[in-house]
């Protein structure tokens, strides 16, 4: 038998699982870094070593070019509008649809929850043709509420909070009407505070999922004013006489939001997906 405490035996189950995870996110890890590297490394260097990682002679040329040529604050300021209005929207309401089909009790509850999970396996492609025309009907068409109306549709929100809600105890609501609390009060002064890593992990998808959106965005925006930093970028490849160091940048500036926002709130989205052990 090994003289070493049970702790430090050589366990190799765990030297794989350390290996395929350190192998994962160096897989993940490696485009970002080899952006990061093309977005400061000048065009004909490019051209010339497009397998090296990092510049021999670094420059910001790139991203000086791209603020200069392209309107990128304006798509930038239009990307910003539209996740904005997605947040508060989303956030919103998907509050007040989980406390009701967490909480409140009302005929038709439990069939109506099972319509809005079923409609979460409908692709998002084949939802786009009936909602341009109603979009076109209500004319919200070239807008930015016709492009985070529909994301805060999703109900995939509502989903993430009412599994959140339904494990809070009853005690809590109950003490909360007992002191006059109607419904509206216990939802946010009781279910609310205590449901800050939900809200947390919410906000992450809605963010990156609002501030990435491509396919709607690309159907319903026709006036250049109004593009947002995707489909800006889908202009710029398809510009004549690209030049690669350029769409290298304006791809980092455009991941860099969203990589702030999750990095800042990484520990929300965690306790939030793990909701299952969140309240006992």
């Amino acid at each position: 038998m090994s003289s070493l405490p049970r702790g430090q035996r050589f366990d190799p189950r765990v030297l794989a699982r350390t290996a395929l995870f350190t192998a994962t996110g160096v897989l993940w890890f490696f485009p970002v870094v080899w952006l990061i590297g093309k977005t400061f490394t000048p065009n004909a260097e490019i051209l010339r070593s497009a397998a090296r990682i990092l510049p021999v002679r670094p420059t910001l040329e790139n991203i000086v070019t791209v603020l200069q040529r392209w309107p990128f604050l304006r798509w930038f300021q239009n990307s910003l509008t539209v996740t904005a209005g997605a947040l508060v929207v989303t956030t919103v309401v998907s509050l007040l649809a989980a406390f009701a089909f967490a909480r409140l009790r009302w005929r038709g509850r439990d069939t109506v929850f099972l319509l809005f999970l079923a409609s979460m396996f409908i692709p998002w492609e084949i939802n786009a043709i009936p909602l341009y025309f109603v979009a076109n009907a209500l004319g919200l068409l070239n807008t930015h509420a016709g492009i985070f109306l529909p994301i805060a549709a999703m109900p995939v929100g509502m989903f993430l909070l009412r599994q959140f809600f339904i494990n809070i105890p009853q005690d809590l609501e109950d003490a909360a009407r007992m002191d006059g609390c109607r419904s509206f009060g216990v939802l946010f002064r009781i279910f609310v505070p205590m449901s800050i890593p939900a809200i947390g992990a919410l906000i992450i998808w809605v963010f990156i999922f609002a501030w990435n959106e491509f396919f709607w965005s690309l159907i319903s925006l026709q006036r250049s004013r109004m593009l947002t930093l995707p489909i800006g970028l889908k202009t710029i490849m398809g510009a004549q006489n690209i030049e690669y160091g350029n769409l290298f940048a304006s791809s980092l500036l455009i991941m860099i939001p969203s990589l702030l926002v999750f990095l800042s709130l990484r520990r929300r989205i965690i306790r939030g997906i793990s909701i299952s052990g969140a309240i006992k």
